[in-house]
């Protein structure tokens, strides 16, 4: 374990437009950050020079990382016939004598074209330094943007620069995982920030088909938490040389361009950890003999934005890695096709694993009362113990009127219900009182209920995915650590990578273990739910 020291490839300094009230904005703060997380270095970019003046951004990171060695600066870069910048060979010699370690193009914030006509003149000064250079596609203007990286000019450039160091990073990497893919194989020298991929066995698979050297890890603290990355590639199932390559060494192997950077990472020494499990992650320790449990996963193959390998025997011995004990499940498939099918799909798993699986019956209010109800019915043949409802991305209004089917069968049956998305905090607050044998769950991280959950007592908030800075500690404070369900959303998420918030988090650890499986397993009591055997 000694061996695996963190590099930050993607950490930003400074305070930026969406930036609330506690989030780190210092070099001191965010080397406080790093300590607790057990990150031994980072490449980091001015926010400034993110988001509206490189010129003095540039400038001010070189003062912000001035006799800080575990920061090491990264510049931005805009098109050159502008003159807000150095013509690009001077600028890349006064990135090497100032110990900067690679070049930023946000291309999307300020409207960059990756044309041969807009920046060649600069990647080919980057090319014959052998400077990294990061495409972002990120614009502010559009947050929360996902899928934004110009494959076709990524590859373009990957080609006809076949020496230059290029990374992509962006918000995330989802429905254009597929085009990535095809942009490995056709790029030798491509790479891709990890905190842009938050999918399951996405590294292990990359790993595989095209090898380690191609990731590189980032966190984009601080707008986002870095425990969700960390774990996710910590406990990645690949080798240690492997994750040894990830965790640092592409970076350290990246910067090596520049003999003016000075590498620091095994000089650190980390604070003692928060808590048992906080230690537990810092130090990549077995997780088997936990007795956590997960509130919301997917059983299926394939998606429109997804590509799942696993069988159901995977899955639960991906669940075993992680002391996942149980979990409830629904379609994948059902999202956007065949509902039946999907959820033919899940009552296999379930009956092939009755003891590890909790079956929801995943209807589509577009299809009408009756047959929502026939397949609410069929689905307690097939012994499904709960309802899953995704109208959102079938196209159906969140507050539609049918949504009330499902609530009241879920009420009939004392069932569990879980919808993606529901609505205004007077909707669900609405059907928890109407439906009250029902028990209520959030799909994902919704911030918005706390009013409601202090009115009704059977609405529960599933913790995928806490993302942001501080957003575990955030929830606890509006909820409490009662009304809080892990949820990993597998196989769409790694487990890893929404255990991550919880373990990490600075909050006690008795309220960690209530929202990793012990509200959960109270649940079940309550409502008899569970899974088949037990």
């Amino acid at each position: 374990m000694d061996s695996i020291t963190h590099f930050d490839a993607c950490c930003y300094l400074g305070r930026h437009v969406h930036m609330p009230e506690g989030q780190p904005e210092t070099a001191e703060a965010i080397l406080q950050a790093m300590d607790h997380f057990g990150i031994h270095e980072a490449l980091v970019i001015d926010t400034l020079s993110a988001s509206t003046n490189p010129m003095a951004g540039n400038e001010r990171i070189i003062e912000r990382t001035r006799d800080r060695p575990r920061l090491h600066p990264a510049w931005a870069g805009l098109m050159t016939r502008s003159r807000e910048l150095p013509p690009p060979h001077e600028f890349v010699r006064q990135m090497h004598d100032l110990g900067v370690g690679a070049l930023f193009l946000f291309y999307g914030q300020f409207d960059i074209p990756l044309d041969e006509w807009a920046i060649d003149d600069l990647l080919q000064e980057l090319e014959q330094a052998r400077a990294p250079l990061f495409l972002c596609p990120t614009n502010l203007l559009e947050a929360g943007k996902i899928d934004a990286t110009d494959w076709h000019n990524v590859v373009r450039i990957c080609r006809r620069f076949s020496q230059l160091p290029v990374v992509v990073t962006e918000n995330r990497i989802y429905g254009s995982q597929r085009a990535m893919y095809e942009a490995f194989a056709s790029c030798p020298n491509l790479r891709v920030d990890l905190s842009a991929i938050w999918l399951h066995k996405r590294i292990e698979f990359i790993c595989r088909e095209f090898g380690a050297d191609r990731l590189v890890w980032g966190s984009q603290l601080p707008q986002r938490t870095p425990a969700s990355a960390l774990m996710q590639l910590d406990y990645s199932d690949i080798s240690e040389q492997e994750l040894a390559l990830i965790a640092g060494g592409n970076m350290r192997n990246l910067l090596s361009w520049n003999p003016n950077i000075r590498f620091a990472g095994d000089k650190v020494e980390f604070p003692e950890p928060v808590d048992a499990l906080h230690q537990a992650a810092r130090e990549r320790q077995p997780l088997r003999t936990e007795k956590f449990y997960d509130c919301h996963g997917h059983i299926g193959w394939c998606s429109p934005r997804h590509v799942v390998e696993d069988t159901p025997a995977d899955l639960v011995a991906e669940m075993d890695r992680f002391g996942v004990r149980a979990g409830c499940v629904f379609s994948l498939e059902g999202v956007f096709g065949d509902e039946t099918y999907g959820n033919d799909q899940v009552a296999r798993a379930v009956k092939q694993y009755p003891d590890r699986f909790v079956g929801f019956t995943l209807v589509n209010p577009n299809h009408g009362e009756r047959l929502m109800l026939e397949e609410l019915e069929r689905g307690l043949e097939l012994g499904m113990q709960g309802i899953k409802l995704i109208a959102s991305y079938q196209g159906y209004p969140t507050e539609g009127p049918l949504i009330d089917v499902a609530c009241r069968f879920a009420h009939e049956h004392g069932q569990f219900i879980l919808n993606h998305d529901w609505g205004s905090a007077a909707q669900i607050q609405r059907l928890c009182e109407t439906y009250q044998d029902a028990c209520f769950f959030t799909g994902h991280a919704n911030g918005t209920y706390g009013e409601v959950t202090r009115e009704v007592d059977n609405l529960f908030i599933c913790t995928c995915p806490f993302l942001r800075w501080g957003q575990t500690e955030e929830f606890v404070r509006v909820y409490g650590a009662d009304r809080l369900l892990f949820g990993s959303d597998l196989t769409d998420l790694p487990i890893a990578w929404g255990l991550g918030p919880i373990m990490y988090a600075r909050i006690p650890e008795a309220d960690k273990r209530k929202i990793l499986g012990e509200n959960l397993l109270r649940l079940m009591d309550k409502y008899g739910v569970r899974p088949h055997g037990w």
